[in-house]
């Protein structure tokens, strides 16, 4: 199995919302909530399941490689920035 960075495998699982897991908006917030990772499109969604999915953060990575600047999230921490190639924004969840 492949790594995206030291100790962070390819099939690593992530949470993203539908629109980009349709590819109908890119990721524009990362988030890891207890060390989870969610790549999602920023808007806000209910929280229910019917809204996610899960996919290999590799495979999310692949269709965005802009948001390898943002593998280095700890536990806890999110990222956010306005528009794909726009700068992040860091702060505690």
């Amino acid at each position: 199995m492949s790594e995206l960075t030291p100790g962070l495998a390819y099939e690593t699982k992530s949470y993203v919302c539908t629109h980009v897991f349709a590819g109908s908006r890119p990721v524009l917030y990362v988030t890891r909530p207890d060390g989870s990772w969610c790549a999602l499109c920023g808007d806000n969604h209910p929280d229910d399941a019917a809204y996610y999915r899960v996919v290999g953060l590799g495979h999310v990575l692949d269709q965005d490689p802009t948001l390898s600047a943002v593998l280095d999230l700890q536990p806890d921490e999110e990222a956010e920035r306005p528009d794909v190639g726009g700068p992040w924004t860091r702060s505690r969840c």
